[in-house]
């Protein structure tokens, strides 16, 4: 099926004075004389915000909101939290939006407001691409993060795992916007509420009061902002089911969240590559001492160490949970790298060149282009190879400098040549409180451990039977000189060399860093040797003189120097993320599934053990490990996730052994 990832932009006129207004719903985004004010008056006061970020005893306060329109909420709830809140206090807010402006748009509408300038630029730089989905934003060092959900407001919700303190009704008035208040989206406001969750809105239509009352709210009418008379607040003052089974949503074996959370206290990141330094980062941005363990006596020593990576996302045409996944994280670590390297020294975001590998893929890629599937921000048609296509986003990255800054964060500890050689479960009243891991003579207890293992996970006891494997690849370089010295020997131009995009196809080219130019790579299934081969320099040789158009045997292989590592690849092309459980209880507790794969439940069978895994992340780990990284941080610290539930689930360690389980009753 093909589905569009772009999104409808509203259609806006402007007021003498610059204030947008909504020709969709006929209706205004904020009071053009009083909008801050207004906005404190009904979502701050009236949901006590104040009073309770002064008493906040939780690490983090949750704000969901529907309808973002130009920011302005979430403006002020920032500015007010860094002014009430405690230091080592989060926000999170949340907020769904079916008509996004573009960046623009929002630059326009916000030049009203000068005594938030300071926070209206910082999220107009952080803005991400309007594309459907969840694109999560952090702020302030970590300490305030922006979920945004672009698409159908019932449909974010549905999609979202949190747990709200307050909830700010907002978008346009009921009576031009109705169907945005469905019982369902009233469901969800019920399933992500807990007992003293608030809610306040500016307005007192009917339908908005009767459907909170309809999920349990106390629902009353007070004193509306200025000349209006009424709005409407409410609490719920009834106890919800525990977290846990709120978010299971009929899928328990799925579980990723503690109904009592343990203490946060110092977390151990196993593996200095990618995934572990993503991890690690994402960890130390939320405030959390994170100790990282290292068998290797080097960051990034292993396939993440290849001297020059890219950014290949592989967009496909099908509406997948993977797809979604791989879109959303692609976004994710594009505005990441960007704001770690603002000088351009290990990131380039030149843009890449897909080109089709055969007259199918072709097709496909002209069928993108012709249903406008992805914004042009996105994807459009390359003008420098016909028929290909261009990711103006994407570029490449020098790995090892990469991960070198993700894990120079002062809450990160890194120690280098410290194996992890055992790990044992601290319990007190049969549930796991900790980890005591230990190395050597090095000994110490942890919280929480996060494997980020790659091809040795299963050397560990604690790991469940996941079907990860080990693939060869082979990078080769050579000499830019050199290069251009091949050509100009073939009677080539010397200029083909000097390309400012990365080139995919069956392989890839990097342009030159270094005097160098990096190319490749090889994809050898059963094969453990780690020693840089002559065949595999002919193998990326012919990848490159096709990447460059040029004749076959145009380089030498003794011209080519390279390196060896071996990518961690799972079966269905998906990375394993999540908590680890026993298998032996999943065959126990969810036995129901062989005799009927759509049976459901939502009783959890085991509370989560504190130990999470990070692997499997093959060739897109660039791509993939940053928002990886920063969904194992917020289920470790209790905080709303950065992806969708059905994404979720399509990471989860034990997805193998219910899937098994599910497939046995046909056997």
């Amino acid at each position: 099926m093909l589905t569009s990832y772009q999104l409808e932009s509203p259609a806006l006129s402007w007021g003498e004075d610059g204030a947008p207004h909504s020709n969709q719903f006929d209706d205004v985004y904020f009071d053009k004389d009083s909008g801050l004010e207004e906005t404190r008056h009904v979502f701050l006061k009236n949901n006590q915000l104040s009073e309770r970020w002064e008493s906040l005893q939780k690490n983090a306060f949750v704000i969901a909101e529907t309808g973002f329109g130009t920011g302005l909420n979430f403006l002020c709830a920032w500015q007010a939290f860094l002014a009430e809140a405690a230091n080592n206090k989060q926000l999170h807010f949340i907020s769904v939006e079916k008509y996004p402006m573009t960046k623009s748009m929002l630059t326009d509408a916000l030049k009203m407001w000068p005594s938030i300038g300071h926070f209206s630029q910082q999220l107009i730089d952080a803005y991400p691409e309007v594309c459907h989905g969840f694109h999560r934003i952090e702020l302030e060092q970590g300490r305030v993060q922006l979920t945004l959900w672009f698409g159908e407001a019932e449909d974010g919700f549905a999609a979202l795992d949190a747990d709200v303190d307050a909830w700010f009704l907002d978008g346009f008035a009921p009576s031009k916007n109705p169907e945005m208040w469905s019982d369902n989206l009233f469901h969800h406001i019920h399933r992500l509420s807990h007992k003293g969750t608030t809610c306040s809105t500016f307005t007192a239509a009917g339908i908005v009061r009767r459907g909170l009352q309809s999920v349990g709210f106390d629902v009353r009418k007070v004193k509306g902002f200025g000349q209006k008379r009424e709005m409407t607040v409410g609490i719920l003052n009834t106890t919800t089911a525990p977290l846990t089974e709120r978010m299971s949503q009929g899928q328990s074996w799925f579980n990723l969240r503690q109904d009592n959370a343990q203490e946060v206290t110092k977390v151990l990141v196993v593996g200095a590559g990618l995934a572990g330094a993503n991890t690690a980062y994402a960890l130390a941005n939320q405030g959390i001492q994170v100790e990282v363990w290292e068998q290797g006596n080097c960051i990034a020593g292993g396939a993440s160490g290849n001297p020059q990576g890219m950014l290949y996302p592989k967009f496909a045409s099908q509406d997948t949970p993977v797809n979604r996944f791989y879109l959303s994280a692609y976004l994710h670590a594009t505005r990441l790298y960007a704001s770690l390297d603002d000088s351009k020294e290990f990131w380039d975001d030149c843009g890449l060149i897909q080109i089709p590998k055969h007259d199918k893929e072709a097709e496909r890629f002209q069928q993108l282009l012709k249903k406008k599937l992805y914004p042009e921000t996105i994807l459009q048609a390359s003008k420098d190879r016909a028929g290909s296509l261009l990711l103006p986003l994407s570029g490449w990255v020098v790995l090892t400098e990469l991960c070198k800054t993700l894990l120079s964060h002062d809450n990160i500890k890194v120690c280098l040549n410290t194996k992890l050689e055992s790990l044992s479960s601290i319990k007190a009243a049969n549930t796991t409180t900790g980890w005591q891991a230990r190395s050597g003579d090095l000994q110490s207890d942890f919280s929480h451990v996060v494997l980020c293992t790659a091809n040795d996970t299963k050397t560990l006891e604690v790991t469940p039977n996941t079907p990860e494997y080990p693939i060869r690849g082979q990078v080769s370089y050579i000499e830019i000189d050199k290069a251009k010295a091949s050509c100009e020997a073939m009677g080539e131009p010397t200029n083909k060399t000097d390309f400012d995009k990365v080139l995919c196809e069956f392989g890839y080219v990097s342009p030159s860093i270094n005097g160098l130019l990096h190319f490749g790579s090889t994809y050898d299934l059963k094969d453990q040797d780690d020693q840089v081969r002559e065949e595999g320099h002919k193998r990326n040789l012919a990848i490159l003189e096709s990447l460059l158009l040029l004749p076959k045997e145009t380089f030498n292989t003794e011209d080519c120097g390279g390196r060896v590592s071996f990518r961690c690849a799972v079966p269905d092309y998906t990375p394993i993320v999540g908590p680890v459980q026993s298998d032996e209880m999943y065959r126990q507790a969810y036995s129901a599934l062989s005799r009927n794969a759509k049976w459901q439940s939502n009783e959890i069978a085991e509370p989560l053990t504190q130990l999470f895994i990070n692997i499997g992340h093959g060739s897109r780990g660039l791509i993939s490990t940053p928002l990886s990284g920063s969904y194992i941080a917020s289920l470790i610290t209790g905080v709303p996730s950065p992806l969708e539930q059905k994404i979720s689930h399509k990471l989860h360690p034990s997805r193998f052994i219910i899937r098994d389980m599910k497939r046995s009753q046909n056997s």
